[in-house]
């Protein structure tokens, strides 16, 4: 996902191969045509036909992409944990004055705007 990103357009398999291997060891092609078409078939790639190959591009940022992960493992963990969560948050962030006092500020800016119904 972060060669996919890091490029504007959309992405052969040739192309994630070849910037793969510059970043980190080779991998084999068929292995990064298999990981492609994984993302695709979770719905984090879209892939379109462009002449004789297969394009690859990102359906959502990368920090959209970063939301929807944490978001779906705090509801996970909010769900069960809910308690346990929010005191190793608090005792995580307090560590670090100035981490908590953005917490604080956050907080603090969303009792100001109550959540949406």
């Amino acid at each position: 996902m972060e060669i996919v990103w890091s490029e504007e357009e959309p992405l052969t398999v040739s192309s994630v191969h070849r910037l793969l291997a510059r970043r980190r060891k080779a991998l084999a092609y068929s292995t990064v045509k298999a990981v492609l078409s994984n993302l695709v078939r979770k719905g984090h790639l879209r892939k379109r036909s462009e002449g004789r190959s297969n394009v690859f591009s990102s359906v959502q940022s990368r920090e959209a992409f970063r939301r929807q992960v944490v978001d779906e493992i705090l509801s996970s963990l909010e769900k069960d944990y809910r308690n346990p969560l929010l005191a190793h948050l608090v005792d995580r962030f307090a560590r670090d004055p100035s981490t908590l006092e953005e917490l604080e500020r956050l907080i603090a800016a969303k009792r100001r705007r109550p959540v949406d119904g």
